[in-house]
């Protein structure tokens, strides 16, 4: 179990946390942001979750036969989800090939953006709401379940969801009125040293605005 204790505070997995929840926080906020700033701060937060994902430590294993416990209702997910279509609005609709049904269909496959996001946001924000108890154990568990599921599933609707943004943002024309914003990008330091402290620091970073400034710039 102390190999499995040090993947929970790893720098990778510290650095993880921070972005996850930072992320989970800023789609929980879409309702107080216009479209413009909300898929410029999506291109950004994206890619930069998927890196940290990526670096995730590999030597973690299951503990515990049964899964930790899950947070995300129907009824939260489906909250994400209206949220986004609402905002994003005509825009939210796009075609998508790198589906399991693409195996039974020649053409491509219409998709939400909306839907995406909320398949992205679930396990981040059950990960994370794991990660708050702090019980080493669950919060092991939780790592790896989020690492796999990260690589079957919520990885690839990351990419395809980044593709779609990409294209609302520079192929098409938003509407003249829509308010410009933010965004902010990776300063992690590379060469720092990390304690369960900076770990928990990062939780709280998705609650507020101001902790996110610290890693997300303009």
């Amino acid at each position: 179990m102390e190999k499995n204790t040090s993947a929970i505070y790893d720098k990778n997995t510290v650095e993880f946390v921070t972005v996850a929840a930072g992320f989970c926080g800023f789609i929980e906020r879409t309702d107080e942001i216009g479209r413009r700033p909300f898929i410029d701060k999506a291109l950004k937060l994206l890619p930069l979750l998927y890196l940290k994902a990526s670096l995730l430590p590999e030597y973690a294993v299951r503990v515990d036969e049964s899964d930790p416990e899950t947070f995300v209702t129907e009824v939260d997910y489906e909250r994400v989800r209206g949220r986004v279509a609402a905002l994003m609005g005509r825009y939210d609709d796009y075609l998508d090939v790198f589906l399991d049904d693409m195996a039974y269909s020649d053409t491509p496959i219409g998709q939400t953006i909306s839907e995406s996001i909320a398949d992205i946001y679930q396990p981040l924000k059950d990960f994370v709401c794991v990660y708050r108890l702090g019980l080493g154990r669950t919060m092991n568990d939780a790592l790896v379940i989020c690492r796999e599921q990260f690589g079957e599933f919520w990885g690839q609707r990351l990419l395809n969801v980044m593709r779609a943004l990409h294209d609302v943002k520079y192929n098409t024309h938003a509407e003249a009125d829509e308010e410009e914003g933010g965004v902010p990008s990776s300063v992690f330091d590379v060469d720092a040293g990390y304690t369960e402290d900076d770990l928990y620091e990062g939780l709280e970073a998705g609650d507020e605005d101001e902790e996110q400034d610290d890693y997300i710039t303009e």
